[in-house]
């Protein structure tokens, strides 16, 4: 079972919103470029695919792979276990905090399967979900998309 955390983007981003997304990207990337894995030594983040295409996405070598889409239609949710060989959460949190300086309506972090209120006491995040469990309840739209995205970085 395990302990879910990440934030849903909702209400989506539309395609005319791609230069703040762009701008967003861009930021992220600058935070974690040189940013090595703490236990492998390997880069933290891969670029997989064509970003001049959209056709792209940030992978982060941490948890789960929690991945930013290049477009962001496809910019759901960024999400991951909390697994014991890697601590993800600063992770999670710093891509959080900075996703909501640039989408403040529209980013809401989460936790599944533990108490969202000890994860914003242990980690303090801020404005944590209350309740327990993803914002966005389309879960097979959401992997349909990711799958999706997927395929287009293989096809480029």
């Amino acid at each position: 079972m395990g302990v879910d955390c990440g934030f849903d983007i909702y209400p989506s981003i539309s395609p005319q919103c791609q230069g703040l997304y762009e701008a967003f990207l861009e930021e992220v990337i600058q935070e974690y470029k040189d940013a090595l894995h703490p236990n492998t030594g390997e880069p933290l983040i891969q670029i997989i695919g064509t970003p001049e295409t959209k056709n792209a996405y940030v992978f982060f070598n941490v948890g789960e792979g929690p991945v930013l889409p290049y477009r962001s239609e496809y910019f759901l949710r960024f999400e991951s276990k909390l697994v014991s060989r890697d601590n993800v959460m600063p992770y999670l949190k710093e891509v959080y905090l900075i996703a909501r300086r640039h989408f403040p309506d529209n980013v809401h972090f989460w936790a599944a399967g533990t108490s969202p209120a000890l994860i914003r006491l242990l980690h303090k995040i801020p404005d944590i979900r209350e309740e327990e469990g993803a914002v966005r309840k389309d879960h097979e739209y959401i992997y349909k998309t990711l799958r999706e995205m997927r395929r287009l970085v293989k096809e480029d």
